[in-house]
């Protein structure tokens, strides 16, 4: 294996993001080019020494402002789900089943306990329940594989939250691959039709029909990147809950920093957005 997979093969795989990373794979890549080895709340100092071994650095304490990561499995309480699918969409191992508008569920054997579908939930009807002693739910998170039975559980139980994950993504980047090339198929039909209502204005007038072309390629643009603009928003959004969540009511001046800086991160996210939006507006005109 090469280094990146050795070190992601260490990580408890939970895709939780606060290392700071949108996954653990990358993460694993920050730390190939030397990232500190105290930014995984789930590996907890399991992981830290595991990784001090493989790099040949020195142990250090896990980093306080990450926030904690117990072994938790989410809990959907579906007579107050509303069916908006934000929790599905947040889910990086695809645990989470259901349909816009119906009920949702979570399959309690493929959670990982990244806590990742609280947040956006509009009407905040999911809890993360603690996994007990009694639980037949294997902890993913370390510290808490007690002998080699239970270790190769815990292992093999993150190989396939990996697998689930690297799916998961597989197939987000399938759909928008087939997004964009519906996308395309529309603006060429778009330029056909205005060929065939105006002949004239395009075979007969070549600069008229490039001023057709570039403006469905700017509106193709611009679309995609208001739409990229709203995940961006969602996300900043996203870790300022979890933060302000993980810091409680009463953060030092550590962790009050780190909120101001999400907070003007979330208000930038915003105003990028909320720039983009009537000039998606002009362009599809």
């Amino acid at each position: 294996m090469s280094l990146i997979q050795r070190i992601d093969a260490l990580l408890p795989q939970t895709q939780c993001g606060k290392c700071g990373h949108p996954g653990c794979k990358p993460y694993a890549e920050g730390l190939a080019k030397g990232e500190a080895i105290n930014k995984c709340p789930p590996g907890g100092n399991e992981t830290i020494a595991a990784l001090a071994s493989l790099l040949k650095v020195p142990v250090i304490a896990l980093d306080p402002e990450r926030g904690r990561a117990p072994a938790q499995v989410a809990f959907i309480r579906e007579a107050e789900c509303i069916g908006c699918t934000k929790c599905i969409q947040a889910c990086p191992v695809d645990a989470i089943v259901g349909a816009a508008k119906l009920m949702h569920t979570v399959i309690s054997a493929e959670c990982t306990g990244c806590d990742l579908c609280v947040a956006p939930c509009p009407v905040d009807c999911i809890d993360l329940l603690p996994i007990s002693a009694a639980s037949n739910i294997i902890p993913i998170v370390g510290g808490l594989a007690a002998d080699a039975a239970s270790l190769a559980a815990r292992d093999n139980k993150r190989n396939h939250a990996r697998r689930r994950y690297e799916s998961r993504n597989n197939r987000l980047q399938r759909e928008e691959a087939r997004k964009q090339a519906e996308r395309a198929a529309r603006s060429q039909r778009a330029t056909v039709s205005t060929a065939s209502a105006n002949p004239a204005a395009t075979s007969d007038d070549p600069i008229k029909a490039a001023i057709e072309r570039v403006k469905a390629q700017k509106a193709a643009a611009a679309d995609a990147a208001l739409k990229k603009a709203k995940i961006a928003a969602a996300m900043s959004r996203a870790q300022l809950s979890k933060a302000r969540s993980a810091f409680g009511e009463t953060p030092n001046a550590a962790q009050q920093a780190q909120l101001a800086e999400l907070e003007q991160e979330t208000e930038q996210a915003q105003a990028h957005l909320q720039a983009l939006q009537p000039a998606s507006a002009d362009a599809s005109r």
